[in-house]
């Protein structure tokens, strides 16, 4: 078994051998036959290793993405600029507003948030929003043409635009020199008056008009001398039959006989009729708009009304004007060079707001002027 085993083993080796023999001559084959190629290539340097990565670039990411950040920002911001329906300056209202209609002036926002319209111009009587309605004051003393005494006649197109807030402060500027002033809250829907002077309202205005009370009874005082207020009493069933009765006129003639200057607080004219009527009565009705909140299409109501209703005395004020975004003395020139006038341009200049507002509601504002907004704006006035 040794033998076979061994002649077995032996056959393996021998076969072994023979394909190590073969594949010797192969490679020999194989040198002689490269030894004699030559190659028309050659290495000109050998490759080495980059240590920057060839894919991705950094730089070119980056700033790829930082181009279609910039196309995007301002893409958004071209979007939000023209579908923005609100007026953001004196500009709007001078583009918009029928050019007879006179811009009296603007009012700057007030730098604390108060909760109610009310009399603020006492407090800090040097302060610019006391400057701003000394200038209501001079411009409203440049249409005067006669030594009568004046009924003014403050309103808006919607509530929130702030004419509660002007007639109460103008009222109180004008108390100041020396002149003895009236305010009659006439907004018997949503009366605000008696809020803003800390007072109760069970009588007032609906009451003398229904004949439920005599004029004198229902006057108050405030706490400013000089000036008078009268609430606008309970809510009544019918405020505009009461507006347009002949009391509402008997009592103006009686409240001319003891005072210089009664104030007029309508109701908004672009919700109810109501104010139309006393707006008719008044020597200066003043139509009260709301940077940044009322909406342009507002302006074709005042337009409306000056030529439909033939209200020609007419003239507008802005309000809550943010002077700290606007160039020094920008909101003085855009009225005063188109009037020919140009008191209080420069009172802006240096004064610091903040982001409050007073509101006509017990509700707080709603903080709606955002980076874009603001950014828009300032486009706005730098177009200017």
């Amino acid at each position: 078994s040794k033998e076979i085993e061994y002649a077995r083993i032996e056959r393996v080796y021998n076969s072994n051998e023979k394909y190590y023999t073969l594949l010797l001559e192969k490679k020999t084959e194989y040198a002689i036959s490269e030894a004699g190629f030559i190659s028309e290539n050659r290495v000109l340097r050998r490759a080495s290793t980059s240590r920057i990565p060839i894919s991705p670039v950094k730089p070119i990411i980056y700033a790829s993405f930082l181009a279609l950040g910039l196309i995007l920002s301002f893409l958004l911001i071209g979007i939000r600029y023209i579908l923005n329906n609100d007026i953001s300056g004196v500009h709007d209202l001078s583009r918009l507003m029928n050019p007879r209609i006179s811009l009296l002036g603007v009012v700057p926002k007030y730098s604390k948030n108060i909760p109610l319209s009310q009399l603020i111009i006492d407090k800090n009587p040097k302060s610019v929003m006391a400057e701003a309605f000394r200038t209501l004051r001079t411009n409203l003393d440049f249409f005067q043409t006669d030594n009568e005494k004046k009924i003014i006649a403050v309103t808006s197109t919607i509530s929130g635009e702030g004419k509660t807030f002007v007639a109460i402060n103008l009222g109180g500027i004008l108390a100041f020199s020396d002149k003895k002033v009236i305010i009659l809250d006439l907004d018997m829907r949503k009366p605000r008056i008696h809020k803003g002077f800390n007072s109760t309202n069970e009588y007032g205005m609906s009451t003398y008009l229904s004949n439920r009370d005599n004029l004198k009874d229902i006057i108050r005082k405030s706490e400013l001398d000089g000036l008078h207020f009268i609430t606008a009493g309970p809510i009544p069933p019918n405020p505009s039959e009461l507006i347009i009765s002949g009391n509402l006129t008997k009592g103006l003639d009686e409240l001319k006989k003891i005072y210089d200057i009664i104030i007029i607080d309508n109701p908004p004219v672009g919700l109810v009729t109501d104010g139309i009527a006393s707006l008719k009565l008044a020597d200066y009705p003043i139509y009260i708009f709301r940077n940044e909140y009322s909406k342009k299409s507002f302006i074709d109501n005042i337009n409306r009304i000056f030529i439909e209703n033939k209200i020609t005395n007419l003239s507008a004020v802005l309000n809550s004007v943010d002077l700290s975004r606007a160039r020094y003395g920008s909101y003085g020139r855009g009225y005063g060079a188109k009037y020919g006038y140009g008191y209080g341009y420069g009172y802006g200049y240096g004064y610091t707001s903040g982001n409050g507002y007073y509101s006509e509601d017990n509700e707080e504002e709603e903080p709606k002027l955002n980076f874009l907004r603001n950014l828009r704006s300032k486009l706005k006035n730098d177009d200017n």
